[in-house]
Formats: C-alpha cells, sequence, structure tokens
C-alpha cells in the first residue's frame, strides 16, 4: 500500500510504503460496517487500481484515532502502525493530507 504525504506550500512530496501484512491487519480489522474505524475503514476497502484516497483536515484527525485504537488491539504489526500513525499526526500538525493509493491485494 502506498501512502503519499503531500507538502501542500512547497509541491514536495514523500512517499511511504506499508507491507502487505499491514494491509490484511486493516483489511480484516477495518473493512467491516461498523467496526469502529469509519476512515481506515475506507483505506482498507481501496483496491488495486482503485482512484487515489485524499485524507485530510477532519478525516485526518479520525484516521489518528482509528489508528490509536487500531495500535491498542493488535500486537502484529504495531511498528507499522506506529509508523503510520506518526506520519499522520505529523501531517495533522502541519496541515498537510495523505494522498493513499492501494496497490496490494488484501488476499495475498
Amino acid at each position: 500500500m502506498a501512502i503519499l504525504v503531500r507538502y501542500e506550500r512547497n509541491e514536495l512530496e514523500r512517499a511511504i510504503y506499508l507491507s502487505q501484512s499491514f494491509y490484511r491487519l486493516i483489511h480484516r480489522k477495518a473493512r467491516q460496517e461498523g467496526s469502529g474505524y469509519s476512515v481506515l475503514r475506507d483505506v482498507a476497502l481501496l483496491k488495486y487500481k482503485s482512484p487515489t484516497l485524499t485524507i485530510g483536515g477532519d478525516r485526518l484527525g479520525q484516521l489518528v484515532t482509528d489508528l490509536q485504537k487500531l495500535s491498542g488491539a493488535t500486537i502484529l504489526g504495531r511498528k507499522e502502525v506506529s509508523d503510520f500513525l506518526a506520519i499522520c499526526e505529523k501531517a495533522a500538525a502541519n496541515g498537510q493530507a495523505l494522498w493513499v493509493s492501494g496497490d496490494m491485494y488484501p488476499e495475498l
């Protein structure tokens, strides 16, 4: 899964990539309606070659909350969850947005 952080004021971009196991984790934990992960659910529902999902503003704050909740609910993939959480917190603090593209198959 590719996460692209665009620095809006100076047009610099930074991409981070999350492993297939992270994608399987969020696909398993967050994709069901009523899972309690409102924005992370949107990320988990991305499919291979789906349109890019933009997350900013209040939705980025909710993604931070979703990741904090996920971090407390799992041992597997905790490092990637905390790394992704740190990127989201930094982007939210700086008024930036994330562009997320799904480039993995959850069933792999």
